[in-house]
């Protein structure tokens, strides 16, 4: 857990991330089959996060240890995890491996980021026949369709017809958060709660 060198400090004065890797040590002590680790990266920084996924990664896979791990960080279940059920109002709402859920969602998406609320529901009206599905995060509309490189253009003149302005425009692949926001129907906002994953 890289904590011998501060093995003759007093753990109250350990830092957050070695307080979180004495936790790990302290549940590893007595070598279980199954571990449950209740978000364990909270409030760590980068580094340590990365430390804290590099062991339960080992643990899992060198040592053959079951894991079950709850995060609020979508990046973190993708890294670690080979199964995923989402939870919303505590009911599993989606279940199964990573890829597979972000699959399900489609291939790539269109987001385009718009100045406000009004101009996204503008844009929805304009395009609305053009996708399969849409999805609202904020200020970005996210388009889901087949080929959805090759529809940029179109998408783009439609919008510029509206005389919508664009504030940027990317092609991404579908990530966990995109499955959240579609298997919840939520939009992500400051006081939104954060989703769970187990």
């Amino acid at each position: 857990m890289k904590l011998d060198e501060f093995t003759d400090r007093m753990v109250g004065k350990y830092s957050g991330g070695m307080r979180r890797r004495l936790d790990l040590a302290m549940a590893l002590v007595h070598d279980p089959e199954i571990l449950f680790l209740d978000e364990p990266t909270t409030g760590l920084d980068p580094a340590s996060r990365r430390d804290i996924w590099s062991e339960v990664y080992r643990l899992n896979r060198e040592l053959g240890m079951t894991i079950f791990l709850t995060t609020q960080y979508l990046e973190e279940a993708d890294e670690l995890a080979d199964r995923i059920a989402i939870i919303d109002g505590g009911r599993i709402v989606a279940e199964g491996t990573p890829d597979s859920l972000k699959a399900a969602l489609g291939g790539e998406s269109i987001n385009i980021t718009l100045r406000d609320d009004a101009a996204v529901e503008k844009a929805k009206a304009q395009i609305g026949d053009m996708v399969e599905k849409m999805q609202v995060d904020r200020n970005i509309l996210r388009l889901y369709l087949p080929n959805a490189a090759n529809a940029v253009p179109a998408v783009v003149m439609r919008l510029q017809a509206a005389h919508l302005e664009l504030v940027s425009l990317t092609l991404t692949q579908p990530t966990l958060d995109d499955v959240f926001l579609q298997v919840t129907g939520q939009r992500y906002s400051a006081d939104a709660a954060q989703p769970t994953v187990a």
